[in-house]
């Protein structure tokens, strides 16, 4: 199962099987139009209630995790270049940077 994590709030590339997307007008529209394609635990992500990019991405990971406990791969799309993984997200498995984004393997 693809699941992506997405953070790109104009996201408009394909869906994966699975999508958990950060909260935009944008992003609302394309899962409305995606919806039908995609996981029963797809969801959009409010992520203006945490205090850092980074510790929305922690919350938006440990969801993923338990909606989908057998979850082999994350792909993390529009994660910024510049900005640094959590302290908190290196134990969760192997973490691959690419232009994109990021990816999270089980370890």
């Amino acid at each position: 199962m693809e699941i992506l994590a997405i953070f790109d709030e104009s996201y408009s590339g394909a869906p994966g099987d699975a999508v958990w997307i950060v909260d935009s007008v944008s992003n609302r529209n394309w899962f409305a139009m995606a919806q039908s394609r995609l996981d029963e635990n797809s969801a959009i992500f409010s992520w203006e209630r945490y205090s850092s990019l980074e510790s929305a991405l922690c919350y938006m990971i440990w969801g993923i995790h338990d909606h989908f406990p057998d979850w082999q791969r994350i792909l993390v799309v529009g994660w910024p270049p510049d900005r640094s993984l959590p302290i908190e997200m290196q134990e969760e498995g192997r973490w691959e940077r690419r232009p994109d984004g990021l990816v999270l393997y089980r370890a």
